[in-house]
């Protein structure tokens, strides 16, 4: 199973790589994306703004990808940029392929947020949730997604405020933590993820 990690410049992209290679992904790094491959990844670590200038550069190309079945994941910044605007760096568009907005974490809370928290289910029906629920994982962030609808929102975790913390919609899926630095727990996912991608 072939995985291409997205290098925007900025992403955390050895350590994405290297526990997608542990549960059998064979991958690659490159700035382009292209069609021959399973999964495509946004890594995470960076700013929504300068990350959305490089996204929207190959935003068709990304959404003919999309409507062709590959599948993506998004990891905590690489998720955020799949919603419609981020307000992080200066305002800046998204893909749009969630509805909503990703903006500060609005609590009274110590940011950035770093450190590990609970998951938990709020919906039943994603098999990439399996062994996942009341577990903890790892955040480093001080943004979330604001969803305009929770229809695509299949865990939340909890940092002042309550935040989606896995977003899926059928070929497309995102984790605000990061599964790389999640420890056992990440690796359930990034297993899980292996089954939702042969689905």
């Amino acid at each position: 199973m072939k995985a291409l990690v997205i290098n925007y410049g900025v992403g955390n992209l050895y350590s994405i790589s290297s526990a997608l290679k542990r549960v059998g992904f064979e991958v690659t790094i490159d700035n382009k994306p292209r069609n021959d491959y399973d999964l495509i990844v946004f890594p995470g670590v960076g700013a929504f703004s300068a990350v959305a200038e490089f996204i929207l550069r190959y935003r068709e190309l990304f959404n003919d990808l999309r409507r062709s079945g590959t599948n993506f994941l998004g990891v905590c910044l690489g998720m955020q940029i799949m919603f419609e605007k981020g307000t992080e760096g200066k305002e800046s568009n998204g893909l749009g392929w969630f509805k909503g907005i990703v903006d500060k974490i609005n609590a009274n809370v110590k940011l950035p947020h770093i450190g590990w928290d609970l998951v938990f289910e709020v919906k039943d029906s994603c098999e990439l949730t399996y062994g996942l629920d009341k577990k903890y994982v790892y955040y480093v962030h001080s943004y979330v997604a604001y969803p305009t609808s929770g229809d695509y929102v299949y865990m939340k975790s909890q940092y002042g405020i309550e935040y989606p913390a896995l977003v899926c919609d059928k070929n497309v899926v995102g984790t605000q933590f990061h599964p790389e630095k999640s420890s056992n727990t990440g690796k359930i996912f990034l297993e899980n993820l292996k089954g939702w991608i042969k689905r």
